[in-house]
């Protein structure tokens, strides 16, 4: 049916709110902005015909469920005909309104994304976690504050770990992934996909893929790795998005650039010896004992370097080898995969100007959070496999304002060809990561023999 009799309402519902305009009619259902008897309170009452709804999930999901970008459950009501859902009205407009309002800017939609990720990673990370499984602009309301909520859970599904498929395709045609037509069961990675699809609206105004338009390019990759084909090759988590999100902002490119500017600047000297160690480099033997592949594509020695942690350390920390790495990945790698005590590894170095200690694996106090640049992560590699050597420096000739364990590290890195496969000196993904330690691993074992 397309529209329901008065008389089929349930008379609780009747008795209890006034019906003041019909925001949406579709087959089977029907939802209405209504208003609470004897108040000015608004809240949305969704319809569902039990002839083509016999269960009906969105009641049970929105009690469970408690966030600021959720609707609010607030009343059910049944009779023999319908099931009604009354949750609280949100003020505000619909995504696909607001963008036809207003020309978004880049920052503005990572803004938007980073909010629907928060939202995304709380009903994800539930006991049973939560698939919406329709992310789409109708489905998102902004508010006057800038603030978005996250509507419409009609086919949301509790993941089940047991089930190879889902048994019927709802949702948006457009915005659904491969998965979502039967080819195996919805998961977290399904609202990625659809995520991506968003972005991409977004972005260019299409849902569908346009070579021939193009985006703000650190966007576009999130896109296509959100959108993958195979789930198994899509971020794995909402939480890995945002990271994604927070370092493509533009002003986080800005201040990016500005510090590789600045550490230009201090490695310059560094170049002329690096201009001869890119020639042995290129006529580098990978054959020759306790060598260092060097002869491989960048994805191939991604692979190779993963590969060979995870195979000798038994670990999958950096299988999300395209994800930038942070300080709070870095110290998982040492407590996990190396044995450092944690508290050593965790607590903050003194006041003053950065030393090496005994009390404190690293010198400066950065934040866990804090994106890792290369040759950070080249010092600690180094330390690492020769702790020695980041607190002799006697082989440097001058102070030019750079942490002196860095400097000698780098250089020592550059001597040992640690640094093979890892040019740009700006922040690193956990691919590069792996790359480092892997060629640390293998001088070192080298050395041994």
């Amino acid at each position: 049916m397309d529209t329901f009799d008065d008389s089929e309402y349930p008379a609780e519902f009747l008795s209890k709110y006034d019906q003041l305009e019909c925001l949406a009619n579709s087959h089977g259902t029907e939802t209405f902005l209504v208003k609470q008897k004897d108040s000015e309170q608004l809240f949305v009452a969704k319809f569902y015909d039990k002839n083509l709804f016999t269960f009906v999930h969105e009641s049970n999901i929105l009690k469970s469920l408690c966030h600021s970008g959720l609707p609010a459950f607030a009343d059910e009501f049944e009779n023999d005909m319908m099931v009604c859902i009354v949750r609280k009205y949100i003020e505000g407009k619909p995504l696909i309104q607001y963008m036809m309002e207003n020309n978004l800017k880049n920052e503005e939609i990572i803004n938007i994304s980073i909010q629907l990720c928060d939202i995304l990673s709380y009903i994800h990370s539930q006991e049973k976690p939560v698939i919406h499984r329709d992310i789409k602009p109708q489905n998102i309301i902004v508010k006057d504050d800038g603030k978005i909520v996250l509507i419409d859970f009609d086919i949301s599904r509790v993941y089940n770990s047991e089930a190879d498929t889902d048994t019927q395709f709802f949702g948006t045609k457009e915005y659904a992934p491969p998965e979502q037509y039967g080819f195996s069961q919805t998961d977290c990675r399904t609202d990625i996909y659809s995520f991506g699809v968003l972005l991409r609206f977004m972005l260019t105004g299409i849902e569908k893929e346009n070579p021939n338009i193009h985006a703000y390019k650190p966007l576009e990759r999130i896109v296509r790795k959100c959108t993958a084909f195979d789930p198994k090759k899509r971020f794995n988590n909402a939480e890995t998005v945002k990271k994604a999100l927070l370092a493509a902002n533009p002003k986080s490119q800005r201040v990016r650039k500005t510090l590789i500017a600045i550490c230009s600047v201090a490695v310059i000297a560094l170049c002329l010896f690096g201009g001869i160690k890119w020639y042995q480099y290129v006529n580098y033997n990978p054959f020759t004992e306790g060598t260092i592949p060097a002869v491989l594509t960048d994805e191939e020695r991604v692979l190779d370097a993963v590969s060979y942690m995870s195979n000798k350390y038994n670990t999958n920390l950096f299988d999300d080898t395209e994800t930038y790495a942070d300080i709070g990945f870095v110290k998982t790698i040492l407590t996990d995969i190396y044995g450092y005590n944690r508290d050593y590894v965790y607590a903050m170095p003194e006041e003053g100007v950065p030393h090496e200690s005994e009390n404190n694996f690293l010198p400066w106090g950065m934040g866990d959070e804090q994106y890792v640049p290369r040759d950070v992560m080249v010092y600690i590699a180094v330390k690492i496999y020769w702790v020695d050597k980041v607190s002799d420096y006697s082989s440097l000739k001058d102070d030019n304002g750079y942490y002196p364990g860095v400097r000698v590290a780098v250089a020592f890195a550059e001597e040992k060809e640690i640094l093979t496969g890892v040019g740009r000196p700006e922040d690193i993904t956990k691919g590069e990561v792996a790359i480092l330690l892997a060629n640390a691993d293998r001088v070192y074992e080298s050395t041994k023999k």
